[in-house]
């Protein structure tokens, strides 16, 4: 059997999959088809929801849901693990059938492993989901973007209430579209942390601060310039 790892809500605390089931030679007729039926037993799954093939066709792929623990509010650090994941077989009169198990994933921007036994030996394994390289840096990549807008309009407003440079009515709209690009571009976040994460302590909530200031300092600017 492989199980497959396609998607990791950490929100839901759940990762999905797709569980397909090749079987051995002795369970299959002449044609290819299941000779008894057959259920597979995952856990821990989100539903109680059986996977069984019947009798008389060929098995293929099934969904599935597993829990996993992590905490979504440490975006982009965030890592989730499933502990004592099983994978069985059952055929007629609900008879276990050996089986060997391979954990495989079909998702970008996230690194799957699988630690421990299978089920073959009666033991259980772990499936750990974290972000990839490319993505963790491509999540950085957005919080510097934010970091370097405040520092801008920071700038410019410190230059112009110094009288460095003369103060432009137009570059109020200016801080005002700084201003209001913030949430989208928060919003774009890979992953979707909710609101209240770490990365809005940390980041966005001193980006508006620094966006407000370096707009607060510029009308004191005109303040002082305009005639």
């Amino acid at each position: 059997m492989y199980l497959d790892i396609d998607s990791v809500d950490g929100a839901a605390f759940e990762i999905g999959g797709q569980v397909s089931v090749y079987p051995g030679a002795d369970l299959l007729d002449t044609r290819g088809d299941l000779r008894g039926d057959l259920t597979i037993d995952v856990s821990p799954v989100v539903s109680a929801t059986e996977l069984t093939f019947a009798a008389g066709i060929r098995p293929g792929d099934l969904p599935v849901s597993l829990y996993t623990d992590g905490d979504i509010r440490m975006w982009p650090f965030d890592r989730y693990e499933s502990d004592a994941v099983t994978v069985r077989a059952y055929g007629p009169n609900n008879a276990e059938l050996p089986t060997e198990v391979a954990v495989t994933d079909s998702l970008a921007g996230w690194d799957i492993n699988a630690g421990g036994s299978d089920s073959a030996g009666g033991q259980a394994f772990t499936i750990t989901s974290s972000r990839t390289i490319g993505s963790l840096a491509f999540d950085l990549a957005l919080c510097v973007i934010l970091i370097v807008l405040p520092i801008c309009t920071l700038f410019v407003s410190v230059q112009t209430i110094r009288r460095r440079k003369a103060f432009q009515p137009p570059m109020v709209t200016w801080f005002a579209v700084m201003l209001f690009a913030v949430l989208p571009l928060r919003n774009i976040f890979p992953g979707a942390p909710p609101f209240g994460s770490w990365v809005d302590y940390s980041v966005v909530l001193w980006v508006l601060i620094g966006l407000v200031a370096s707009l607060a300092l510029y009308v004191v600017a005109w303040w002082k310039q305009a005639p």
